[in-house]
């Protein structure tokens, strides 16, 4: 289409102008005012979007707040429940990274020197028996370990969790 063709089309074309609601033709529209046009719905839309952005701005600053100073108290806990835990760990120089906890047959296990990168030491750790089932597991396991009753196997476990033949019987 050819500019005269478009200027002929633009005279057909009809508009209400939005500050005094008079006819006009797109041809004779004047596209620049020296005031600002009225607001239409579309602008009071767009407002309260900015609105809610502004709101969702705020919101997720005050979570992430939250979530860091609760962050902060458990991360706090943690180390108090650590000291508790870990107090006769570290009073026999035992590193608290280098125990696992067990539970059954004896509470802890620790690998010394694990963290550090070379375990030097395994060292079975459980409380005093308090029912003789419990004394008769621990006498037995120290026996064992003492008259070399022990050994070590490698499982290897596929992803499927099927342990694969290494040498295993």
């Amino acid at each position: 289409m050819n500019v005269i063709a478009l200027s002929q089309e633009a005279n057909r074309i009809l508009g209400i102008c939005p500050c005094c609601g008079e006819l006009f033709r797109l041809s004779e529209a004047q596209l620049f005012t020296r005031q600002a046009p009225p607001r239409t719905p579309f602008d009071k839309v767009d407002d309260e979007q900015r609105k809610l952005d502004a709101a969702v701005v705020r919101y997720d600053a005050k979570e992430q707040a939250l979530k860091d100073t609760a962050l902060a108290k458990g991360q706090a806990a943690a180390r108090r429940q650590l000291r508790r835990v870990a107090g006769p760990f570290i009073q026999r120089k035992i590193d608290p990274q280098d125990v696992k906890v067990l539970f059954d047959p004896v509470e802890f296990i620790a690998f010394r020197g694990m963290a550090a990168g070379k375990v030097t030491k395994v060292v079975f750790i459980d409380r005093p028996a308090t029912n003789k089932a419990r004394e008769v597991v621990q006498t037995s396991m120290e026996k064992a370990l003492k008259n070399g009753n022990y050994e070590w196997k490698v499982f290897r476990i596929g992803a499927d969790g099927r342990v694969a033949d290494g040498g295993l019987n």
